[in-house]
């Protein structure tokens, strides 16, 4: 247990219900829930450009095929990142702090970009998710839950 009353995340034991029971079995703050959550709704928004890059593939459409391809391969790793780092904030795991404020300062930088380009609603829908990532995932209880644990030696 850790001081905020929630445990935090231990090492897999092969006995017991499996791999989904034990995540079950850990309580998680909602702090990290939300900050789970919206990771993840991002990694789906990324999902369905890569479907709709994809779709643009489809012969009959106007379109320049290198950059539907780059646009759908990189829609399609940002959408694999953003769910693996949203399963790595329900967890516990520490990786997912560079590569998730990363997104969100560049998701930010984008969004200030559709604002000076006039498209406002786009932008800021935009910098308010690049926000509410930063400050869920640099919030006290989802710090404390995906911070870096260290082991005794003979434990490595």
């Amino acid at each position: 247990m850790t001081s905020s009353g929630f445990s935090q995340p231990s090492e897999p034991t092969p006995e017991g219900r499996g791999a989904l029971g034990r995540w079950f079995e850990v309580r998680r703050h909602p702090a990290v829930w939300a900050t789970s959550v919206l990771l993840a709704l991002e990694g789906l928004a990324l999902v369905v450009f890569a479907v709709i890059g994809a779709l643009d593939l489809l012969p009959g459409r106007d379109r320049v095929v290198s950059v539907a391809i780059a646009l759908t391969l990189s829609c399609a790793a940002g959408a694999w990142l953003m769910l693996a780092a949203a399963y790595g904030v329900s967890v516990g795991r520490s990786w997912v702090r560079g590569p998730v404020i990363t997104v969100q300062v560049l998701t930010g930088l984008v969004g200030v970009s559709f604002l000076q380009g006039g498209t406002t609603g786009l932008g800021l829908a935009l910098v308010v998710v690049a926000v509410l990532g930063l400050v869920g995932l640099l919030s006290g209880p989802v710090s404390s839950f995906t911070g870096r644990r260290t082991y005794d030696l003979d434990q490595d």
